[in-house]
Parts: C-alpha cells; sequence; structure tokens
C-alpha cells in the first residue's frame, strides 16, 4: 500500500522529466532579420528618444502596429516621436501633417462655428501660463482637445518595459511582444513577435500545464528619422473667430449676465483696442469698478491699451494694478477701469 501511494508521484515526475525533453526539441523561432543598418549596441539599454517617419524602410515586414491613433487624429500621423516616461515606461506621440491639419481646423470653423468656438477657446486658454494645462509636450497636451474638435497631435502613455540584450522590451496582449532599439544611421528597428504555446495539461481545474511546443514568430521594421512638423501654439491671430460667431455680444463667453449695458458696450471696445495677438480673460463689473484682465504680446501694446482705455467716453479713469512677465515677452495685467457717474 505504500508503494501504492507513491507512484502517482513518480508518474507525475515522469511526466515532467518527459516534458522537460520535448522543450528541449521543439521550440522554433522563426522570422528572418531583413537587412537593416546594424544595432547601435548588443548591450546597452537604448535611447530611443526621437522622431521617426510612420512610413516603415523598404523591406520591412509590417507597419507601426498602434492603429490607435488614428481614432484620436482623425487623420493619418506622418511621423511619431518617441520619450521616456520613467521606470522603463515609454510614451507615442504621434504628429499629424501641419498643411493637413490648418485645412482641418478651417474646415471646422466654417462647418460648424459653434463647436469651434468652444474648442478655439479651450485651445487659446490651454497656453495661458496661469490657468492652462500646457507644461511641456511630453506631457501631451492636447488630449483634452480630442473630445472638441481636431488635434495636431495625440500620445499615449505605454506599458513598463525592460532592457534585454541591448533591445527595449514591453508585453503586449496574448503573448506578444514588441522590441526596440537604435541603429547605427540613428533609425528605429522594431521586432514584433508573436509566440503559440502548445502544453501538457496536468491540473484539469486550471487549465494550466507544462508547454512542450513554443513557436515565436517574428517580423522586423525600420522606420527612419524624420523632422516633425513644428510645435503648434494656438493664437487668436491663428484661430480667427467665424464671421457668425463675431457677431455675438459676447463670443469668448466671459461676461456677467444682466450688468450694466455701458460694460457690455465698453466690454466690446476694449477687445477690439487689445488687438489680434491678445486674450481677454475677465471683463466685469465689481463693485464700484470694472475688473479688466487680460494679456498682451509685449509691454508697449500694454502702454498703448491703457492710454486708449482712459479716452473712451463712459472712462472716468483707468488703473493698472499689477502685471506679470509671461515667456515670450508677453505680459499678462489688471487693470481697474472707473465709470463716469
Amino acid at each position: 500500500m505504500r508503494n501504492g501511494r507513491w507512484r502517482p508521484v513518480w508518474a507525475r515526475w515522469l511526466i515532467l522529466a518527459a516534458a522537460l525533453w520535448l522543450v528541449a526539441g521543439c521550440f522554433r523561432h522563426t522570422g528572418d532579420e531583413p537587412d537593416f543598418p546594424a544595432p547601435l549596441s548588443d548591450t546597452v539599454c537604448p535611447d530611443l528618444s526621437g522622431s521617426f517617419s510612420m512610413q516603415p524602410d523598404s523591406g520591412s515586414q509590417g507597419g507601426w502596429s498602434d492603429t490607435s491613433y488614428t481614432h484620436s487624429l482623425k487623420a493619418p500621423a506622418t511621423a511619431f516621436s518617441l520619450f521616456d516616461s520613467g521606470g522603463y515606461a515609454m510614451t507615442t506621440v504621434f504628429h499629424r501633417d501641419a498643411t493637413e491639419f490648418a485645412r482641418a481646423v478651417e474646415q471646422f470653423r466654417l462647418a460648424q462655428p459653434a463647436e469651434y468656438a468652444t474648442w478655439r477657446k479651450q485651445a487659446l486658454s490651454m497656453f495661458d501660463p496661469m490657468r492652462g494645462a500646457l507644461k511641456v509636450r511630453k506631457e501631451l497636451p492636447f488630449d483634452a482637445l480630442t473630445r472638441l474638435g481636431p488635434v495636431p497631435e495625440w500620445g499615449a502613455h505605454g506599458r513598463k518595459g525592460e532592457c534585454r540584450d541591448g533591445w527595449w522590451v514591453e508585453q503586449g496582449n496574448y503573448d506578444t511582444e514588441i522590441a526596440m532599439t537604435r541603429d547605427v544611421r540613428g533609425g528605429l528597428r522594431v521586432r514584433f513577435d508573436k509566440t503559440e504555446r502548445k502544453v501538457i495539461g496536468l491540473w484539469a481545474e486550471t487549465g494550466a500545464g507544462i508547454p512542450y511546443a513554443i513557436h515565436t514568430q517574428s517580423r522586423w521594421s525600420r522606420f527612419a528619422p524624420a523632422e516633425v512638423p513644428s510645435f503648434w501654439t494656438p493664437t487668436a491671430q491663428n484661430l480667427p473667430l467665424d464671421e457668425r460667431a463675431q457677431t455675438a455680444s459676447d463670443p469668448d463667453g466671459w461676461m456677467q449676465k444682466d450688468e450694466d449695458p455701458r460694460v457690455v458696450d465698453l466690454r466690446i471696445r476694449a477687445r477690439k483696442l487689445m488687438g489680434a495677438d491678445a486674450q481677454l480673460l475677465n471683463f466685469r463689473r465689481e463693485n464700484d469698478y470694472v475688473l479688466f484682465t487680460g494679456t498682451l504680446p509685449d509691454r508697449a501694446a500694454l502702454d498703448a491699451l491703457l492710454a486708449a482705455l482712459k479716452q473712451q467716453p463712459e472712462v472716468a479713469g483707468a488703473t493698472l494694478e499689477h502685471t506679470m512677465a509671461m515667456s515670450f515677452g508677453r505680459v499678462r495685467f489688471v487693470i481697474h477701469l472707473n465709470l463716469k457717474r
């Protein structure tokens, strides 16, 4: 009886030994590597940061596998960039052709003026240093616009990967992997792996077992280094309001309702006095004065605006309460306007 109790254990060990022998003889790796430029290193973890053409080189066995970007960009990408997100996570940004994007914005403005005005307001506010969400490019600043209208680029943070023999490797779904490295000509070499496994089942409850045949199929591609479109900065000048939206008394939606009609008229004139490359943030009645805040391209424009405001028939006095220097020489201001009684 004692020996009878141990037979199933020895039988299981025999199955395990046979399975290991089968694995040693049934591992296959297929997919010949094309004659691409040599990798920079076979040991050092690669620096993948850079921009590359979406069109793979001749001899490649497939294009970029992530097609989800087309849903958010709503257009084909011409280039993509890789950024190190830290902790071996990679961020991919897909870039739209600049001319095609400008054409899409113009069509959006003409076809859907109300939706365009909402999208425009969001785009302009992103670049306000005190209210905006824009910090650095790799933080995917345009993602918030995807729900409102066209975007010049779209990106996504990838999964964490690992360095393996000079390649950066990221696990995918369903036994897939993507491995990337740089070559001596600055290009991006990519290997797409798909693994199929056959197993000996040991535990019927879970379906788990020992693999006895493993087949990995590899596809290889190379993407040449590329220049990306200039970083798009929305301004009041390159995002004009549609004529139908400009006829409204408050096209940007900043005014309070049911206020002094003199403030409404003055606000419209003040916005025109600011010029095209400017942004109005607030223009509203606060007790005994009007609070006027905004941004202008430089200090000279602010001085000219302040002088012009003092000439308006409703204004008894205009006081510059505060200024703040912004990037590229721009100025943010706070002005108090006292109205005549």
